[in-house]
């Protein structure tokens, strides 16, 4: 009678051993695949942002100076060509549809945008993904509600120039 009672332990213990590990790992893939998407489409829309005219000709002044700039967003000296500039709008505009384009639908989304600097173009992003746990129902007890839990992933993205001077 004992060994039959072992034999029932060991393969509960398995076949929990089996829940877990698909659970967690469904969570660790996801995440990852969250990350990576969150890092290419922050890079991606900071290289569609790029002020191409500010790059060529150097930044004008156009209406910002250290005395109007309330988000202190705007620090490119004026008329050096090779100054790389993003656009705080085509930036955001870029970001949300390359986003859009690319996740899951049956994942509930948030994107918290703290900090875009224009020149030198710096972006500070939060990414909350809403992850539902249904293996609750799994276990056959249909009183327990469905866990959601919160994923946070935080990126800061700085754009480099890269030119080589002799």
């Amino acid at each position: 009678m004992s060994e039959t009672m072992w034999m029932y332990l060991f393969l509960f213990l398995g076949l929990l051993g089996l829940v877990l590990i698909n659970i967690f790992g469904n969570v660790i893939v996801s995440n990852e695949q969250d990350y990576y998407l969150l890092k290419e489409v922050t890079e991606a829309a900071m290289l569609d942002s790029v002020d191409l005219k500010a790059y060529r000709e150097g930044v004008g002044w156009d209406g910002i100076t250290m005395d109007n700039d309330k988000k202190d967003s705007m620090h490119c000296e004026a008329n050096i060509p090779g100054t790389v500039r993003i656009v705080e709008e085509k930036f955001v505009e870029s970001f949300v549809r390359r986003f859009a384009e690319s996740v899951q639908l049956n994942k509930k989304y948030k994107i918290i945008i703290h900090d875009i600097d224009e020149c030198p173009p710096k972006v500070s992003l939060t990414l909350i993904v809403r992850e539902k746990f249904d293996f609750v129902g799994f276990f056959g007890n249909s009183s327990l509600e469905v866990s959601e839990q919160d994923i946070v992933n935080s990126l800061t993205g700085i754009l480099e120039n890269r030119t080589s001077e002799y």
